[in-house]
């Protein structure tokens, strides 16, 4: 149920570690992982073996930022697409699902099966300063349909698209990796605006949804949506009928860091219906979450059942993951052909 980042790039003792004694859900991968195509194959193909190599032979999920525009993990030979925005100033649905097809077909070509993409935030606050030209549009209908295509283009090429971030970031004026964000307007409007690409996406066949560490306060005015029940499960899950895997956002992220206790996340994760927990850098706090999970478990101070659901579904999701990636595809072939499916995306920047 945790996944988590690390240093360097190839396979080390304490990697090992904890993949086969802490039992690790996934990797997410960041520049500091990333020499070469050749060598980032490897690493994954390392890291997926040591996983069969385990008693319960569970892939892992390999995990990346890769949004395209000012949000992209992984740089040359990888495509440096365009900031998202420019397929909502298009306004074609064709154009969206090249687009999601051509990101999947490059992170599947180097065994990265999960991919956080697309953003399906509203960006309607010009003072937001995370979001922006993030977002694929400012009205909530095209970040929709948008969202929609890429989600089909990603999920053909073999790969987990995450939609990000529930039930959306895009009318904050704080960016909550340094401070927690309010939004508070009333339930209607939240409803038309920020809901309305996650009913479309849910509808379409989303199955993974990152959180947003964020507090809106007509649903709930104590708690960012990551660990609120009324969001997680009356609305999402309840309302929207999702039944897929839901992912915390980086709990290292001052939203959550400077107001919620570190050892009462696994408490209230839990009571809100989080499946995966994300730690991006501190492998201290990965063990350190997984033993508080586990003692709030044994104590029962957490639900074991919820726990066995949550496992339960991700295990169902990993039955579709191949254990490796055998390079077949060249990454540059690939990025060669996406030379003019790029050129057009720019075209529609203003």
């Amino acid at each position: 149920m945790i996944i988590t980042g690390f240093g360097g790039t190839c396979l080390n003792s304490e990697l090992e570690e904890l993949i086969v004694k802490s039992k690790i859900g996934g990797i997410i991968l960041f520049e500091r992982n990333f020499e070469e195509p050749d060598q980032l194959i490897t690493l994954i193909n390392d890291l997926q073996s040591l996983a069969k190599s385990c008693p319960a032979s569970v892939p892992l999920f390999i995990s990346v930022d890769q949004e395209g525009g000012r949000v992209a993990r992984l740089k040359s030979p990888f495509s440096d697409f365009p900031q998202p925005s420019c397929l909502g100033h298009a306004r074609s649905e064709s154009l969206a699902h090249r687009f999601g097809l051509a990101l999947g077909r490059e992170m599947q070509a180097v065994g990265i099966n999960m991919v956080y993409a697309p953003v399906l935030d509203v960006n309607t606050n010009p003072d937001n300063p995370i979001i922006g030209t993030r977002a694929l549009s400012d009205t909530p209908e095209w970040v929709g349909r948008m969202g929609k295509a890429v989600i089909d283009g990603i999920q053909e090429a073999g790969v987990f698209p995450v939609g990000k971030h529930f039930p959306g970031h895009g009318d904050t004026d704080r960016d909550s990796h340094l401070e927690l964000p309010y939004v508070n307007r009333d339930m209607s409007s939240l409803e038309k605006v920020e809901l309305e690409p996650f009913v479309q996406a849910v509808s379409h066949g989303l199955k993974v949804v990152m959180t947003a560490h964020v507090i809106y306060s007509a649903w709930d005015d104590k708690l960012p949506a990551t660990f609120s029940p009324y969001i997680l499960k009356n609305i999402l899950r309840k309302r929207l009928g999702f039944d897929g895997l839901i992912i915390t956002d980086d709990l290292e992220m001052k939203a959550v860091e400077k107001h919620i206790p570190f050892d009462s996340i696994p408490r209230l994760g839990s009571i809100a219906g989080v499946d995966l927990y994300l730690i991006c850098h501190d492998r201290g706090k990965t063990l350190s979450l997984q033993n508080q999970m586990i003692q709030d478990i044994e104590g029962g101070r957490i639900d074991k059942k919820q726990v066995e659901y949550s496992v339960q579904r991700i295990i169902n999701f990993k039955k579709k993951i191949p254990f490796s990636a055998h390079g077949k595809k060249n990454l540059s072939d690939l990025a060669r052909g996406h030379i003019k499916l790029i050129q057009e995306m720019k075209s529609y920047l203003p």
